[in-house]
């Protein structure tokens, strides 16, 4: 098995507007955090983010195989960074008017989006063995 360089033509083939809408919908986690949703009820800690988690992952890798991504390991990769980025950023905004939203340090910042790459690129390898089951037994 060979492994191919990723060129810049490469990149600008990924569904860059699917990439950025599921990163976005991720951010359905830390919004129920910041409204309180995981305080009590149904989606009382811990249950409620590793739902929430365990939803999110599946439509990751739901939309990679439906879609028939062509390179479901990067773009899922992207769309880890996509999340960890706008997590950040919505981080940010609400520094001012939330006491507990802190300004990771950049170490921080920098280790969100090296996890959150490294969750998408394992779902995009789920993804790809799907994709290739898929394809292997004729359910194109």
């Amino acid at each position: 098995m060979a492994i191919k360089e990723t060129t810049l033509s490469d990149l600008r083939e990924l569904p860059w507007a699917t990439i950025i809408a599921l990163g976005a919908f991720s951010l359905l986690r830390p919004i129920l955090s910041i409204v309180g949703a995981y305080d009590d009820g149904p989606l009382k800690k811990p249950v409620g983010p590793l739902i929430l988690t365990a939803l999110i992952i599946v439509v990751w890798i739901g939309t990679a195989v439906v879609r028939r991504f062509p390179r479901p390991v990067e773009s899922l990769a992207f769309v880890g960074v996509a999340y960890g980025v706008l997590a950040l950023l919505l981080n940010l905004s609400l520094q001012p008017f939330l006491d507990d939203a802190e300004v990771p340090p950049v170490p921080g910042m920098i280790g969100i989006l090296v996890f959150n790459a490294a969750q998408g690129a394992v779902c995009g390898l789920i993804a790809l063995a799907l994709l290739r089951w898929r394809s292997r037994s004729g359910r194109a």
